[in-house]
C-alpha cells in the first residue's frame, strides 16, 4: 500500500514538473515569436513556422551585420584619408 502511495506521489510530482516544462517551453516560443517582426502579431503561429522564420531572421541579421561592418570599415578608411589630407594642408 505504501508503494502505491509513493507511486502516486511520484506520478503527481512528475506530472507537475512536466506541466511546468511545457508551460516554460510555450512561453519561450512566444518570446521567440514576438522577436520576429514577421510573426510578432500572429499569436497562432505554429512552432515549426516560428523556428523557420527565426532561422531566416537570424540569417538576415547576420547579412545586415556583415554589410554594416563593411560600411564601417569603408568609413574608417575614408576618415584616415581625410585626416591625412587635413594634415597635409
Amino acid at each position: 500500500n505504501e508503494d502505491s502511495e509513493d507511486s502516486e506521489i511520484s506520478r503527481a510530482t512528475h506530472n507537475v514538473l512536466e506541466r511546468q516544462r511545457r508551460e516554460d517551453l510555450k512561453c519561450r516560443f512566444q518570446l521567440l515569436r514576438d522577436s520576429i517582426p514577421e510573426l510578432e502579431d500572429n499569436e497562432r503561429a505554429p512552432k515549426v513556422a516560428i523556428l523557420k522564420k527565426a532561422r531566416e531572421f537570424v540569417h538576415q541579421l547576420i547579412g545586415e551585420e556583415e554589410r554594416l561592418c563593411a560600411d564601417k570599415e569603408l568609413e574608417r578608411q575614408r576618415k584616415l584619408i581625410l585626416l591625412k589630407r587635413l594634415h597635409d594642408l
